[in-house]
């Protein structure tokens, strides 16, 4: 009886990692992955589709674009480590908040027509060109939280500074994707 509960626990845990996951529009959001082999998230539109695939118990991990009309799938790229995604309002770009190391996460706005890459680090050192500096710390966390609109982005950049003393800072902005920066606040802090 205790080895089937096991058994059943071990399936229950790693269930997750074997199903599909449809992450519905209307309820859109930033959607978090891996949360299954397959995860869809359409976009708000219907027109576009993200497929993430990660299979074999994650030992690889790609990211495909799939145009609904004409059913033709590109790759989007492949990752090493969890990622988090979300569509603007006007399904005319997503971004995908990269954590490829225990270090950093990175942030891209992609154009689903063409996939276009703009890297939201550039964008936010043209319009704050003291954020340099947190980029470039020891462990930087540059994450997209959410689409004010859909030109619009609220982003944090986080982390701390590995030389001692450890500094802590989190600096948060309102990122307009032509270009214009508003930082929102800054605090610092130093670690214990």
């Amino acid at each position: 009886m205790v080895w089937r509960m096991v058994m059943v626990s071990i399936f229950l845990i790693h269930l997750p990692c074997v199903a599909k996951a449809q992450v519905k529009s209307a309820d859109q959001g930033v959607v978090d992955l891996p949360q299954a082999a397959v995860s869809r998230i359409p976009s708000p539109d219907g027109k576009w589709t993200l497929i993430f695939e990660c299979p074999n118990d994650c030992s690889e991990r790609k990211l495909w674009i799939e145009d609904n009309t004409s059913h033709t799938r590109r790759l989007v790229k492949e990752y090493e480590r969890s990622l988090s995604i979300s569509w603007a309002p006007d399904s005319r770009l997503f971004f995908v908040n990269d954590a490829p190391g225990s270090t950093e996460t990175l942030c891209y706005i992609y154009d689903p027509a063409t996939l276009k890459e703009t890297d939201l680090a550039r964008v936010v050192v043209a319009g704050d060109p003291k954020a340099a500096q947190f980029l470039n710390a020891g462990h930087s966390y540059l994450r997209a939280k959410r689409w004010i609109n859909s030109r619009e982005l609220l982003v944090v950049l986080c982390g701390h500074s590995d030389e001692p003393p450890l500094r802590g800072f989190t600096l948060r902005y309102r990122v307009n994707l032509n270009g214009h920066v508003q930082k929102l606040s800054q605090r610092s802090e130093e670690e214990p």
